[in-house]
């Protein structure tokens, strides 16, 4: 299938933006701004609505302020929700750590299936997956292979895991991880509520060379915690401020320094591993 065009892209990426901005805008205002046809822009529309980056309304769409939950296997509890715009920044800065002709690992989640888009201008990529919903949006954005692990669906997910897809992994090498843990602990462990999960992204970030964590929610007493990884192994942290501000002195404790910052979230990295662009 045919990769959409960088125009397209932007263009789609920039009316979610609009729309964000607006709150809510009509079809001929949209097409009027971008110098396209309606029934492009409606086509537009009804494509990132079916991604979950806006509503049709009549004659045009509205901006959905409405929570996300952010969640990494079924096993997980207590998701807390985020407003979408926290969840497309923090896909942009994970597609940002990207480079052409690399094997990315692509963790389970909300946040990183939103930053397979923003990774269109990349080429010769090679994305390894294990969530059955990066698939679709896997085939459309990336200019090079799609690798879907072998393993065991969780029961009543869409998640492929167990020994199979941890030898799948092994197998193909990434040169970068991506993945998303629920917490820190005290003494800089990354944590998540699902033990199969966590069987798999500690195997992520021990066969990668580079791995970039998303801590996308505050830490939630009592949830169940099951060891990935520690902190001053991975390369880069991406988190909301509201995250950073609850972590903040456990990054500086690891080593880490903030690199980019907007109004919504930050990366850190980690200078001994993260290599200057």
């Amino acid at each position: 299938m045919a990769k959409p065009s960088t125009s397209l892209l932007k263009r789609r990426l920039d009316i979610a933006e609009i729309v964000r901005k607006t709150g809510e805008i009509k079809v001929d205002d949209l097409a009027e701004m971008l110098a396209v046809s309606g029934v492009t822009i409606r086509n537009d529309l009804n494509y990132l609505e079916q991604q979950g980056y806006l509503k049709r309304s009549f004659g045009g769409a509205i901006y959905t302020a409405q929570p996300m939950n952010v969640t990494v296997g079924r096993e997980t509890s207590h998701a807390q929700p985020l407003d979408n715009a926290i969840v497309l920044e923090l896909a942009r800065q994970v597609a940002r750590q990207v480079r052409d002709g690399e094997t990315v690992y692509l963790g389970p989640g909300d946040v990183l299936r939103k930053s397979i888009p923003f990774m269109a201008e990349y080429r010769e990529l090679c994305l390894v997956v294990n969530d059955l919903a990066h698939v679709a949006p896997a085939r459309d954005y990336i200019d090079g292979e799609m690798v879907l692990l072998g393993g065991v669906l969780e029961a009543g997910g869409q998640t492929l895991g167990g020994e199979l897809a941890i030898q799948s992994l092994r197998q193909y090498q990434p040169s970068r991880s991506m993945v998303v843990v629920e917490s820190i602990s005290d003494d800089g462990t990354l944590n998540v509520a699902s033990e199969a999960t966590a069987a798999l992204l500690r195997e992520s970030i021990n066969a990668s060379s580079q791995c970039v964590v998303v801590i996308a929610k505050r830490p939630v007493h009592g949830e169940a915690r099951h060891a990935v990884g520690a902190i001053e192994n991975v390369s880069a942290v991406i988190t909301p401020q509201m995250v950073a501000a609850e972590y903040h002195s456990r990054f500086l404790a690891s080593g880490l320094s903030n690199s980019y910052t907007n109004n919504e979230c930050l990366t850190w990295i980690n200078p001994d591993l993260h290599p200057a662009r």
